[in-house]
């Protein structure tokens, strides 16, 4: 999803809240998706969950999907009831969806509600987009200014951390190739622009992401070489992103021969290696953590998947036992697991402070790109037959296949393999 959908989804939601449309309600999200975990989000704003996910696509039976078993939408919808709210996005089949909704008894806009974005041929939509690319042009031309006419405008659109470590690999070899000087690097949250950082790249400026998306919109729009590239690895229904996981094609496969046209001979260009001793051994002094013997946990993500708590609980307990530090990586509202020390440290202090820790368990996350480089013990959690378009998320995101680092214990999780899991996460811990 673009940042717009996002905000509109998140604005659609909202709305149904303080209707009290969904009030007592059995919640039903249709879609074993990424949309469904934006949806997902946005109702635990507001303290609603989700009681079931469907979808139609027979290989997800059965699998997890946010914490529960994805069923077939006859299983959880038939017989008809009255009581259930379903709530999905889809660009492409919406229509077969309310029509095979509908014809199990539920009405739009009463039973089940369709989130997305619409584009149509309106008016209102079409000064709309036009409003939107004439805000692309006023901020295109107010990062411009000051620069050369051949200035390259950069846009990072995406809000993960892992999309800007993946480009920072690859980008300074690019410039130098291309003899590229003048040149901006857009992103589109501080977080980004840390990474960004780590790298020594220039000329970085952090936009509103509906901005970044307006001069998308406009380069896409005009036709014109405008000197805006876009760094992701497919962006805004760009039919690229389709190839993802297509015959191996991985996460770092795609940006580096489709954002930068590198062959495999192109070697990475790791962030250059900082010292931050001092800094270290204060936030260890401060959290009262143990070097050499801390246990980091990053249960968060952007990704479908989410590690129990009782499995994080039992880690802690096993390493406590065995007079190990524990803490959780937190940031902005996130919480840690019960019975560890929340700590917050800087990204560009993140490959120091993991070296220093020793160890580190969490679900892959862009967090798990930064510290790839680290010499500490890294385990790292997949959603087993998780699905990431052609491929898993484990054959698309895999630190090893990526080249990233070979020294990664990485491990596909699902709940029925529970105690196998935890049982190798605990032994690697020894």
């Amino acid at each position: 999803m673009d940042n717009y959908d996002k905000a509109k989804l998140r604005k659609r939601v909202n709305k149904l809240v303080r209707r009290g449309t969904l009030a007592d309600k059995k919640i039903v999200l249709f879609g074993a998706s990424i949309f469904s975990k934006e949806i997902l989000t946005c109702l635990k704003e507001h303290d609603f969950s989700a009681d079931a996910v469907v979808d139609n696509d027979s290989r997800k039976t059965g699998r997890r999907c946010l914490g529960m078993a994805v069923q077939k939408p006859e299983d959880a919808l038939i017989p008809f009831n009255g009581n259930t709210i379903i709530l999905f996005i889809s660009p492409g089949f919406y229509g077969e969806i309310t029509a095979q909704l509908e014809r199990m008894g539920y009405q739009n806009k009463r039973h089940f509600f369709v989130m997305n974005f619409k584009i149509d041929d309106s008016l209102i939509i079409f000064a709309f987009l036009t409003a939107t690319r004439l805000r692309g042009l006023y901020w295109y031309k107010k990062i411009k200014r000051g620069h050369s006419k051949e200035c390259k405008i950069f846009i990072a659109p995406y809000t993960g951390i892992g999309d800007i470590y993946l480009t920072g690999l690859f980008f300074n070899e690019y410039i130098r190739r291309n003899g590229i000087t003048d040149y901006v690097f857009a992103v589109v949250s501080n977080a980004c622009g840390k990474v960004a950082d780590m790298f020594d790249i220039k000329n970085v400026v952090i936009l509103p992401p509906k901005i970044s998306d307006d001069i998308i919109s406009l380069e896409r729009s005009t036709g014109r070489n405008l000197n805006i590239i876009t760094l992701n690895d497919g962006w805004m229904g760009d039919p690229l992103q389709w190839l993802r996981g297509y015959k191996g094609l991985h996460f770092e496969k795609m940006f580096r021969c489709f954002v930068f046209g590198f062959d495999d001979g192109v070697p990475h260009e790791l962030p250059p290696r900082k010292d931050y001793g001092k800094e270290i051994d204060e936030l260890f002094k401060k959290y009262e953590l143990i070097k050499g013997k801390t246990v980091v946990l990053s249960p968060y993500s952007n990704t479908l998947f989410d590690l129990p708590d009782d499995v994080l609980e039992t880690i802690v307990d096993y390493c406590k036992e065995r007079g190990y530090t524990v803490c959780t990586n937190c940031a902005g509202t996130e919480k840690p697991v019960a019975g560890t020390t929340a700590v917050f440290f800087p990204l560009s202090q993140a490959i120091s402070f993991m070296d220093a820790a020793g160890y580190f368990v969490g679900v892959r996350s862009g967090l798990c790109d930064v510290i790839s480089s680290s010499s500490c013990k890294k385990v790292i959690l997949y959603e087993k037959d998780g699905l990431f378009y052609k491929s898993s998320q484990f054959e698309y995101f895999s630190l090893k296949k990526m080249g990233l680092c070979d020294d990664a214990v990485e491990i596909e999780y699902r709940d029925d393999l529970k105690d196998e899991v935890l049982k190798q996460i605990l032994s690697e811990l020894e």
